[in-house]
């Protein structure tokens, strides 16, 4: 294992340190707040690595619960940093509706780690990649007991969760799909090659998979910030189409009319 908790510590501290400095900058809040709940992440990994291996111990299995929930709720923070970057009044009258959304996909999410009688595990099942191609998968943060272990280089985390597919990829629709559908499509693009891609592609266990794209979550949102990759995200259009006027049009603030009365 290369990483370890001091590092992860150290980019805890990186993450939580550029958050307070650019929010005092007067950045974004939107991508100050992202850049913090990931850092939160980073410092529970940091965590998890003083009882790394330790199956049976309840601080363990708490710190891998912790990490679940965690991964829970980020959509909320993707669909945040992804709203930013489309026109302003778009975002103001979608942004409750895409909330909504992602308030249910969390709860799919959740629901998964609850034992209902009726359903598989996902340790029981293998996936299937696309219909048709003999390529196979297990799921990410699946196993038999709830426990942070090992990986290749950084933690790898096992919850038993229900097998199927459609809640599992509740945060895909919600992280991904969700974007793409009210057009914010380069920050998804940027955030697939950074993330998934990136951390699918630097381990080849699956339950190490989740882990390592957190930690390189903080890496990504600095570029964002910070850098000129931020200007190249922004969208004024839906895939080249105008946006409906009812969601692109200012609003229009009426105000009472002044009545001057003289004695």
């Amino acid at each position: 294992m290369c990483w370890s908790g001091e590092a992860s510590a150290m980019l805890a501290t990186t993450g939580f340190v550029s958050t307070a400095y650019f929010y005092h900058k007067g950045e974004s809040k939107t991508l100050c707040a992202a850049l913090a709940y990931f850092s939160l992440m980073e410092l529970l990994q940091a965590y998890t690595y003083s009882v790394i291996d330790e199956c049976l111990n309840p601080r363990n299995q708490i710190a891998t619960f912790l990490g679940y929930m965690h991964i829970a709720f980020q959509p909320f923070f993707i669909n945040a940093v992804a709203l930013h970057f489309i026109p302003q009044n778009v975002r103001r009258r979608i942004a409750p509706a895409v909330y909504m959304f992602c308030f249910a996909a969390a709860t799919i999410f959740m629901m998964r780690i609850y034992p209902f009688k009726w359903a598989s595990y996902c340790f029981d099942r293998f996936y299937q990649f696309l219909p048709g191609m003999n390529i196979k998968y297990s799921m990410p943060f699946c196993g038999r007991e709830i426990c942070s272990t090992s990986g290749q280089w950084h933690i790898a985390w096992a919850i038993p969760a229900n097998g199927s597919i459609l809640m599992a990829n509740s945060y895909i629709y919600a992280a991904f799909i969700l974007p793409l559908l009210y057009g914010s499509w380069k920050l998804v693009a940027y955030h697939v090659f950074t993330g998934p891609l990136l951390a699918f592609m630097t381990t080849n266990n699956m339950n190490e998979w989740a882990a390592v794209w957190c930690l390189y979550s903080i890496g990504l949102l600095l570029l964002l910030i910070k850098t000129p990759i931020r200007k190249y995200l922004h969208v004024s259009s839906w895939y080249g189409y105008h946006y409906p006027t009812f969601l692109s049009q200012e609003e229009i603030t009426l105000k009472p009319a002044k009545t001057n009365i003289t004695p």
